[in-house]
């Protein structure tokens, strides 16, 4: 149903009210298109100002002029920050930075509007956040903080491991969370600001729960339900076509996917849409499972060309590991695609019962293995992919249409005003106690480097961050031991096995030539001693290298190699039948023709196998050197980090 057919409220009854949108573009997806759609969709109730950045003014106001006649529209005021913050911000692309010194300076334009227009609600919308303070608080005005996410944090079980750079950002990420849902932290503070929280997870939903504030769930993301009805789709025929849309990176489960891909033994394919940091590690994974045939990476598509990929495929998977929102999962739901995705963040919310499967969050090869079993399901069970994708595609319409969720804002508009209860601590005289009112002679710079520096939270940070220091050391250690383990367990014996035989390959393949080119019966009987007690003595050799494989690669060089050994065992046993007749010339014609290019290949098998080792010594041992390198700088930023670390927490707050 479009905005223009609503009916909208009485004047007497509309609210002034002022959105906070930081982000607000038409036609960008994310977080521009969320403060965009809440400021239309509030538009219809209320009379809604919406403060933005001037960086956005074009985009809306090109969107402004493509909306029908008629339809209510928000009034907006621009700001941004002053010129070295920006220029900054564009050379360091440090908008995290930036956003916190917008919303600081924001606060007083905020104060001024209020001042001027007396509103009489005021809703902080983008960034969809819980860690950063907003322009809305502490004025005296009931105040809507969200819907908000970000509390989501991947299992220690789950962390990427084997990549060092990621799990380190991860693991002090979840260190984060687990810092701001302490009661001493900033987090008890902000919820009391606020006369309504709205969360987008049922992860940050629990958070607040535990600090005894009570929230509503509500996800941030929807969509225009009538711009995406496609046509009743017939179950698929043909391998299932399994596609994701995001970003190529590590905590979007993108490993997770292809290992389950494997997994499930099915022909399925797999097109990822996008690109990132993990593309290049994607694309190696999926060859070293054999996998090459079945997957397909198409890299960032335009938009249109996207929308068209949902339609040509059966099957949407999306197991990140932790997102609030997931816009890509709602746009596959609405064409019709089931979803595969993990029990977290906002896709658990979004993927109803029936409409696909959420994987629980457990051990890694648990994970992998209920990826595994939904893509066999679906392999197996085609009509179910036709049911749950149009189950999907009912549930998106009936509770992510950005109409019905407008409606219900409108709903917590009223609850809000009607309670017409401030919190004490949104009541500028009282805020400054709390820090929170720039305006106030107890905040600044300095003020709030001494009360990081010197209180009691302070101190209970900086213990935190030796412990969780410490932790990361001894992961470290256990990482660096591994791969030394490795090197020890699987490269040496390798080299020394595959070096040894290759060096009695040499031996024996020289006194088979003496054999074929000798007269002499006594001879020839003591070089075939020779050629098999050096046969005996690589059999011995090859199957002690067997025991030593653990990566797939090493197994399929080592097959490689028995079957061409095998080869040239069968056609050395001819020779000898040759021999042995003493028809010595059919005997070393029967050497070149045949024993000689057997001979070579089984060679280079031998030589491909051993060099493979060598490769992978030094690739771990460069990575061992790595790590301890990493490890070094890593104790050296740590002083400066505790130093700055009281600075950070009353930047921040």
């Amino acid at each position: 149903m479009p905005p223009e057919a609503l009916s909208a409220p009485p004047h007497d009854l509309r609210l002034k009210v002022l959105l906070s949108a930081y982000a607000c573009e038409p036609n960008k997806g994310s977080e521009p298109e969320v403060g965009w759609q809440w400021a239309l969709q509030m538009a219809r109730f209320h009379d809604v100002t919406v403060l933005t950045r001037t960086n956005n003014r074009e985009s809306i106001e090109a969107g402004l002029r493509t909306l029908p006649p008629g339809q209510p529209v928000p009034r907006f005021v621009y700001h941004d920050e002053g010129g070295i913050a920006l220029r900054l911000k564009k050379i360091f692309h440090a908008t995290q930075v930036y956003y916190v010194l917008w919303q600081r300076s924001a606060q007083e334009v905020v104060a001024d509007l209020v001042k001027s227009r007396h509103f009489d609600l005021l809703h902080h919308v983008t960034f969809a956040g819980f860690r950063y303070r907003t322009a809305i608080w502490g004025q005296g005005v009931p105040c809507i903080w969200g819907p908000i996410g970000g509390m989501e944090s991947i299992p220690w079980r789950l962390l990427p491991w084997r990549y060092p750079r990621a799990w380190i950002i991860e693991a002090m990420r979840n260190a984060s969370n687990i810092i701001q849902i302490t009661p001493f932290h900033v987090l008890p503070v902000r919820a009391k600001f606020s006369t309504a929280i709205l969360v987008s997870t049922l992860e940050t939903q629990n958070a607040f729960a535990l600090l005894g504030v009570e929230s509503e769930l509500v996800p941030t993301i929807g969509l225009q339900v009538e711009d995406s009805v496609p046509e009743n789709r017939e179950p698929p025929r043909g391998p299932l076509r399994l596609l994701f849309v995001g970003q190529i990176i590590l905590l979007k489960g993108v490993d997770l996917i292809l290992q389950a891909l494997k997994k499930s033994g099915s022909t399925a394919h797999v097109t990822f849409v996008g690109d990132g940091s993990f593309l290049n590690g994607a694309k190696k994974l999926a060859s070293r499972l054999g996998l090459e045939a079945q997957v397909h990476f198409a890299g960032r598509l335009p938009r249109d060309k996207t929308l068209a990929v949902y339609r040509d495929h059966d099957v949407f998977i999306f197991p990140s590991l932790h997102d609030s929102g997931g816009f890509a999962v709602l746009e596959a739901m609405a064409n019709g695609l089931p979803v595969i995705c993990l029990d977290c963040g906002g896709p658990a919310i979004s993927v109803g019962e029936g409409c696909g499967f959420r994987v629980p969050l457990r051990s890694r090869s648990e994970v992998v293995e209920g990826l595994a079993g939904a893509v066999h399901f679906y392999d197996s069970k085609r009509e179910a992919v036709r049911e749950h994708g149009a189950a999907a595609r009912k549930f998106v319409a009936a509770n992510y249409d950005w109409n019905r969720k407008g409606d219900k804002m409108a709903a917590i508009y009223d609850r809000c005003c009607a309670s017409a209860q401030v919190p004490d601590s949104a009541i500028p005289g009282r805020a400054e106690s709390l820090s929170l009112n720039p305006a106030s002679p107890k905040s600044g710079w300095m003020a709030s480097l001494r009360k990081a520096a010197f209180s009691a939270n302070g101190l209970v940070i900086t213990l935190i961050l030796f412990v969780l220091f410490g932790t990361a050391q001894v992961a470290v250690l256990q990482v660096l031991k591994n791969r030394m383990l490795s090197i020890v367990d699987d490269t040496l014996p390798g080299l020394s096995y595959a070096g040894e035989a290759n060096a009695i390959l040499s031996q024996s393949i020289y006194r088979l030539r003496l054999c074929v080119e000798s007269t002499d019966p006594s001879e020839q009987h003591r070089y075939r001693s020779e050629i098999e007690a050096f046969a005996q003595k690589t059999t011995r050799d090859w199957l002690s290298y067997e025991h030593a494989i653990f990566e797939a690669e090493d197994r399929r060089l080592y097959n490689d190699l028995i079957d061409k050994r095998n080869r040239y065992y069968e056609i050395r046993s001819q020779t000898f039948a040759i021999v042995e007749s003493q028809r010595q010339a059919d005997a070393i014609r029967h050497y070149q023709s045949a024993v000689m290019p057997a001979y070579q290949e089984y060679k280079q098998a031998a030589d491909a196998l051993f060099d493979y080792n060598v490769k992978q010594g030094q690739a771990r041992g460069a990575y061992a050197i790595g790590l301890c390198r990493v490890t070094q700088i890593a104790v050296l930023v740590l002083g400066f980090a505790l130093f700055v670390t009281g600075f950070l927490m009353g930047f921040f707050k």
